[in-house]
């Protein structure tokens, strides 16, 4: 019964529901100023779409743990909306709490000028005083290129973290991305443990974002005049998640209004679950345990 009402707690439990409209520095949960410096931001700052956006932020960290208080963050940057708001809002939510932000750009060299875009991820850090680092891989032949270079990306990103004494490496992963992962996965024949799909924290992989559609991100960057790098990538029909993102899930909101909150909204129902099933195992594997000490210790009657 327990898991039957979580399920039903609705999509206000899993795509983040701003409390305000209007940013309130320094209010409950915690977000952009310390204390005593309420007031103080400028005009363009004091909008609705940068106002949730860091709300939402500031809950995935100071309410479900996100990050950390004082945690070493690498923060992974291609220059898009997605990410260039996360820089941006981390860096504002960032002294309260006490982090240490560095930025990271990977170049893929997988297209004419790629190497050019770091400039600009480096100009967006250095305009908040983070440090930049520079990286560049090598994609190796093989399977899915997105893929490849996924993997690529997150082991450059993985070793620059350990040398930098990072706990955390920040993605900038949307509620959309995860709605077109989820139905990627159910339509590639996925086990139940695939529709889970990306989670807020795993290991050293944070997204703060998760929660925060697509749209808001573009939004919070219009709002405070940051201009975001266009990944042609994003929109080659050759990827199969571009496929699903401009043609399948725009055909499925026109039948199903409300399609991608309902594909996230069943990841997380999905994570519930299977925490629940772990977690009712590992009680019972813990009580047969402690039911086999005791007849070791009563011995034969």
């Amino acid at each position: 019964m327990r898991i039957f009402q979580r399920a039903q707690g609705g999509l206000a439990q899993v795509v983040e529901q701003p409390v305000h409209t209007r940013y309130v520095p320094g209010s409950s949960p915690g977000t952009a100023t310390t204390a005593g410096k309420q007031g103080r931001l400028p005009a363009a700052q004091r909008v609705a779409s940068v106002a949730r956006l860091r709300r939402a932020v500031a809950t995935a960290v100071d309410r479900r743990g996100v990050l950390q208080p004082g945690e070493a963050i690498l923060i992974a940057c291609s220059g898009g909306p997605d990410s260039s708001a996360l820089v941006d809002a981390l860096a504002r939510l960032g002294p309260p709490r006490g982090w240490r932000l560095e930025v990271a750009h990977v170049d893929h060299g997988l297209r004419a000028g790629s190497g050019a875009e770091a400039d600009h991820v480096a100009a967006l850090a250095g305009e908040r005083r983070l440090a930049f680092h520079s990286l560049s891989v090598t994609v190796r032949p093989g399977g899915s290129l997105q893929d490849r270079a996924r993997g690529a990306r997150h082991a450059a990103l993985a070793q620059l973290a350990r040398g930098l004494g990072a706990t955390a490496i920040a993605l900038g992963h949307t509620a959309d991305d995860q709605a077109e992962t989820v139905l990627m996965r159910a339509l590639t024949g996925a086990t139940p443990r695939g529709l889970v799909a990306m989670a807020e924290r795993s290991g050293a992989l944070a997204r703060p974002l998760l929660r925060v559609w697509r749209d808001d991100t573009r939004s919070y960057c219009t709002a405070l005049g940051i201009i975001p790098i266009d990944d042609p990538s994003n929109a080659d029909m050759r990827f199969l998640r571009s496929r699903v993102r401009e043609q399948v899930l725009p055909v499925l909101e026109a039948v199903f209004p409300g399609a991608r909150r309902r594909l996230v909204t069943l990841s997380a129902r999905q994570r519930t679950l299977l925490e629940d099933v772990a977690s009712q195992t590992r009680a019972h594997r813990d009580a047969r345990e402690a039911a086999s000490v005791t007849e070791e210790k009563s011995g034969p009657c």
